[in-house]
């Protein structure tokens, strides 16, 4: 992979500024987004860089994300674990996906308990605890899943921010976190979890 020059990065931040993110957080390699930009710009260094340059946008830095993990996920893991964790756990917080099943289902079932992209806070593993960690107060609400009769048994179930964190935290170290449907209950296993973390 290439060294991009300063021009070329700022050329394809500014594509990737104006993407919908959140069908390209969704949908990944079948997005045609996805594939039109790898098709402009068809070399993971690019994508490497604005992932990895904090100055540069949240959704800038999440978009390239995606594209990379989409189209050359051997170069998306190349990047440092914490980095890939933040770059993540802030597009959580931001809600930059817009939908939230994409993050996982949770304690709900059937669906995929992390989705698509809480799983890369479980393949990075430890190094994720402190972006993960750094959600455990946010109460922001998250609810937004398909279909119907899916969407308002999802709803009911009143996920946070904070709880996409404690679940992936849980997968993560491996430990026990019931499904708590009272909130003032589930925030106490929260608070046990968060206690189980190293410090730091």
């Amino acid at each position: 992979m290439s060294s991009p020059s300063s021009s070329q990065l700022d050329s394809l931040a500014a594509k990737l500024s104006s993407s919908n993110i959140s069908d390209m957080a969704t949908s990944l390699a079948s997005d045609p987004q996805v594939n039109a930009l790898w098709k402009e710009v068809p070399d993971g260094g690019p994508y490497q860089s604005l992932v990895t340059d904090a100055k540069r946008p949240d959704p800038v830095r999440f978009a390239a994300a995606l594209v990379l993990l989409s189209k050359r996920a051997d170069a998306f893991w190349k990047i440092e674990r914490p980095v890939l964790a933040q770059v993540f756990a802030t597009a959580l917080q931001k809600d930059l996906a817009r939908w939230s099943y994409p993050w996982g289902w949770l304690w709900a079932s059937p669906g995929d308990p992390v989705g698509t992209l809480g799983r890369i806070f479980v393949e990075i593993g430890p190094p994720a605890l402190p972006a993960l960690k750094a959600l455990l107060n946010d109460a922001s609400s998250r609810s937004a899943y398909i279909g119907s009769e899916e969407a308002t048994e999802m709803a009911m179930k009143r996920y946070r921010v904070k709880d996409f964190a404690a679940f992936y935290i849980s997968r993560i170290m491996n430990l026990e976190l019931p499904w708590e449907q009272n909130l003032a209950k589930r925030d106490e296993a929260i608070d046990r979890l968060h206690k189980q973390l190293p410090s730091g």
